[in-house]
C-alpha cells in the first residue's frame, strides 16, 4: 500500500502549485490536498495520513492548532510545516507537535527528499505502536544533574552561553532537540549546523529559555527500574562522543566532519534512550535479560524485534539532523552496509571505532576486545585498520593523564 500524504493550505494556488511540483511522485504516494485545517481534519477522519504537511498562517484554524489535533488524534503521522511566515507564539507551540519546519517557497527536491527519507527509515518499524514511540516524542529526559543546573539558569534572564552550550552538547536529548530546531526554519534560521554548541548560539538564550521554561524542552527521567541505566547510557554517550571527535581529529578531518563525529558519538544510543523513555516497562525486561547474561543488543532485539539503531535513526531523520549523522546512527554496528558519500564517512568511522574502544577498555585485553567489536573489512576500506591499536594506546594514555 502506498503511503498517504495530506497537504494543507488555505490558498488554492499554493495547493495547485504543490500538485504540479509533486506530479513525479504520483506512482509512489497517494496525495490529497485540503483547503484549510477544518477540511484537513474531515479528510483525516475518513482516512488517516502517513504524512501531514501544512502551512502555518491560515485563517480560522492555523497550522499550530491543526498539528495539535493531528498529534493527538494521529500520533503516528509525520508532521511537517511548509510555511513562509509564522508569528512567534504559534511557532513556539509547534515545537512539540511538528517534526520539521521547511521554508516556503521550498523546492520540490527538498520536500520530496525529506518525506522519502522519513518514510524509508520508518519501513522496518511495522508495528504502529513502535512507530508512534518515535513520532510522538517531543523531548528526551536529561540527567538529574543537568536538569537541575538548567533549572538554576532559567531563573536568570541571562546565562553564560558557553556553559549552556556545554550542557546541550553533553545531553543526547537536548543535543538532538536543539539540532532539530536550528536545522529547521522554526525561528527563521535554517542554517545548516553540525554542532549543538553552534545551534545554541544560533538560537540564543531568549529562545532557549522560553522553550525550557514554558514548553518543556526537557525533563528528568522518572523513578523506576530503568532510571540508573538511562543515566549510565548518557554517561557512555558522552565518552563515545569525546573519543569519536578525537578520532576524527587524528584523521585530520574538516571542522564540520569532526563536529558530525562528536554528534554521532553522542547520539549513537539515541534509540536506546528513546526505548527506555517511551517503553520503560518493556525496557525493564531487557535489563532483566541482560542481568541474566544475555548481550544487551540481543536482548533489545528479542524484546522489540529491532535493534535500537532503527529507532534512533528514524527519530534523527524526522527531526532533520545531518544526513551523515543519521547514517552513522543507523549503521553503527554494521558500517559496511551504509550508503554514504565518501566525504560523509568520518562520522560513521569515528563513532563505530569509538564505541568499540570504549567498550573494549573495560576488558582484560582492550585491544583484542576492541578488534572483536569492529568491522575489519570496513576499516580496511577506509584505510585505517592498522591505526586502531594506536588509537587504543593513545586514548588510554590521554585518559590516564586526565
Amino acid at each position: 500500500m502506498k503511503p498517504r500524504l495530506l497537504f494543507v493550505d488555505d490558498e488554492k494556488n499554493i495547493l495547485q502549485g504543490l500538485r504540479r511540483l509533486l506530479r513525479s511522485m504520483r506512482n509512489d504516494w497517494d496525495m490529497d490536498f485540503a483547503e484549510g485545517g477544518e477540511m484537513a481534519l474531515s479528510m483525516l477522519a475518513e482516512q488517516a495520513a502517513d504524512v501531514v504537511v501544512t502551512d502555518m498562517k491560515m485563517p480560522g484554524m492555523n497550522g499550530a492548532e491543526l498539528l495539535d489535533q493531528v498529534a493527538t488524534l494521529y500520533p503516528g503521522s509525520l508532521r511537517l510545516i511548509l510555511s513562509g511566515e509564522a508569528d512567534t507564539e504559534a511557532t513556539f507551540r509547534t515545537v512539540k507537535t511538528s517534526h520539521q519546519f521547511l521554508p516556503k517557497p521550498s523546492n520540490s527536491e527538498r520536500l520530496i527528499e525529506t518525506v522519502k527519507a522519513g518514510l524509508a527509515l520508518r519501513e522496518p518499524l511495522t508495528d504502529a505502536t513502535q512507530q508512534t514511540w518515535v513520532t510522538s516524542i517531543a523531548c528526551l529526559a536529561a540527567t538529574r544533574a543537568s536538569f537541575e543546573e538548567l533549572g538554576t539558569l532559567i531563573e536568570s534572564a541571562s546565562a553564560p552561553m558557553e556553559r549552556v552550550g556545554d550542557l546541550f552538547a553533553g545531553e543526547p536529548g537536548l543535543a538532538a532537540k536543539v539540532m532539530q530546531l536550528a536545522n529547521s526554519a522554526y525561528f527563521g534560521i535554517g542554517d545548516p549546523v553540525c554542532s549543538p554548541k553552534d545551534a545554541v548560539n544560533l538560537l540564543g538564550w531568549e529562545v532557549l529559555r522560553r522553550l525550557l521554561q514554558d514548553h518543556d524542552l526537557t525533563c528528568v527521567y522518572a523513578e523506576g527500574p530503568c532510571r540508573d541505566f538511562y543515566e549510565q547510557a548518557i554517561d557512555k554517550a558522552r565518552e563515545v562522543s569525546e573519543l569519536a571527535g578525537w578520532i576524527a581529529e587524528q584523521r585530520q578531518a574538516s571542522d564540520s566532519a569532526i563536529a558530525e563525529a562528536r554528534l554521532a558519538g553522542l547520539l549513537h544510543n539515541l534509540g536506546r534512550l528513546l526505548l527506555c523513555y517511551q517503553a520503560p516497562g518493556d525496557y525493564a525486561k531487557v535489563l532483566e535479560r541482560a542481568s541474566g547474561g544475555q548481550a544487551l543488543d540481543a536482548a533489545e532485539i528479542d524484546q522489540f524485534g529491532q535493534p535500537h539503531a532503527v529507532f534512533g535513526a528514524y527519530l534523527a531523520q524526522i527531526w532533520g539532523l545531518p544526513a551523515n549523522v543519521v547514517g552513522a546512527i543507523g549503521h553503527l554496528q554494521h558500517p559496511g552496509e551504509a550508503q554514504l558519500p565518501e566525504d560523509g564517512q568520518t562520522a560513521l568511522l569515528a563513532s563505530h571505532s569509538a564505541l568499540a574502544i570504549v567498550a573494549g577498555l573495560q576488558a582484560e585485553d582492550p585491544k583484542a576486545a576492541t578488534a572483536d567489536a569492529l568491522d575489519r573489512t570496513y576499516l580496511e576500506r577506509q584505510n585505517c585498520a592498522g591505526e586502531i591499536d594506536g588509537w587504543v594506546d593513545r586514548w588510554r594514555d590521554k585518559e590516564a593523564a586526565a
